[in-house]
């Protein structure tokens, strides 16, 4: 479970570029905190949940660099309950405003250890304020890559 948000979903870069248009953006984060909780049904399969916190480098499509910090509270999902194995809320901060994502992860490789998300942005505040983006996210043993796009 614990490499289950490894990257927690690093998150949400939301650290970032001025423009209020439309900007892709790649990320790198890691892990800095890990708590982790949970236990076993009667049928054997496992629940957990975990917090964490961390850092995030972002790089816009236009060459700018920022950073920032995130939190993140995740919960496995029952067996067979929905496409993604857990389900992750990210609140990120930065010089230039702060945001919150909603990740859905698919459970750790067993090969390759890494989880693969989804995530959907909402802007709280500075120049991400009333806007929306989408992320992707890999990551593994607290380290992660992820792609991104903030809309207007």
């Amino acid at each position: 479970m614990n490499k289950l948000f490894a990257f927690c979903i690093a998150t949400v870069v939301v650290v970032s570029s001025g423009a209020a248009q439309a900007q892709s953006l790649t990320f790198q984060s890691v892990e800095k905190t890990s708590d982790v909780v949970g236990g076993a049904r009667t049928d054997g399969t496992t629940f957990g949940g975990q917090a964490t916190t961390g850092t995030v480098e972002t790089v816009w499509a236009d060459g700018k660099k920022s950073s920032g910090t995130y939190k993140c509270m995740g919960v496995s999902m029952p067996p067979n309950d929905s496409i993604y194995n857990f389900r992750t809320v990210c609140n990120t901060d930065g010089a230039e405003g702060a945001s919150s994502t909603i990740w859905g992860c698919t459970s750790p490789s067993k090969e390759t250890k890494e989880t693969h998300c989804t995530g959907w942005a909402f802007g709280k505040s500075g120049i991400y304020a009333g806007r929306r983006g989408t992320m992707t996210f890999r990551g593994t043993e607290g380290k992660g890559v992820g792609t991104g796009l903030w809309g207007k």
